[in-house]
């Protein structure tokens, strides 16, 4: 209830700034329009220091990634294991000893999956942050450029409006994605940059 109530007053605001500067004349912004920003990584289409940025990332992740999976991959074979040792319980008895390590050292890899899940997790925050940060905030100075230049009163955020389930309707000619992602690919490089040292 809250969510839509904010999202109403924005929407109400949006309207009222519109109407009023649409009353003082010609010359101010009066039009609306939305971006999806989830097109902004796209690999081919998307704001290409975004993406090199966001594959920086991914290639520095891999080496974590590669090993959770690992983890993943011999904690479900422990399991598997597991499994059969009981399936075949009634023509081979269990060892007991032995089935009882085995759950123990599936239990200790689990415990250590969580703990690198979240080593993991922090990482992509914080290096996420060191190399995407100043690229969204240079996307977000070239958003108020575009819309000053375009003469737009605003331009709203379709992907996180879409999130929070309040989008009803939605007039494709008001979508400025791709013209936008080619005015912020033309620019020269800002302040934004992929390369931000560790």
């Amino acid at each position: 209830m809250k969510r839509f109530s904010l999202i109403a007053v924005c929407f109400i605001f949006t309207a009222m700034f519109t109407v009023s500067a649409a009353a003082q004349g010609a010359t101010a912004p009066s039009k609306l329009g939305w971006i999806d920003t989830g097109a902004f990584a796209d690999e081919k289409e998307g704001i290409k220091r975004y993406v090199s940025a966001y594959v920086s990332l991914g290639n520095e992740a891999k080496p974590k990634e590669q090993e959770l999976i690992g983890i993943q991959t011999k904690v479900a074979n422990i399991a598997e294991e597991l499994r059969k040792m009981q399936a075949a319980a009634p023509q081979v008895p269990i060892n007991e000893q032995q089935f009882r390590t085995r759950q123990d050292e599936g239990a200790r890899l689990q415990r250590e999956f969580e703990f690198k899940k979240k080593e993991y997790d922090a990482f992509i925050e914080k290096r996420g942050g060191e190399l995407l940060g100043p690229i969204n905030q240079d996307i977000g100075r070239a958003i108020q450029e575009y819309a000053k230049r375009k003469g737009f009163a605003a331009i709203f955020d379709v992907e996180k409006l879409a999130q929070a389930g309040a989008i009803l309707m939605l007039d494709p000619s008001a979508d400025v994605t791709k013209d936008f992602i080619t005015f912020y690919n033309d620019r020269p490089a800002g302040a934004a940059s992929a390369a931000v040292p560790r």
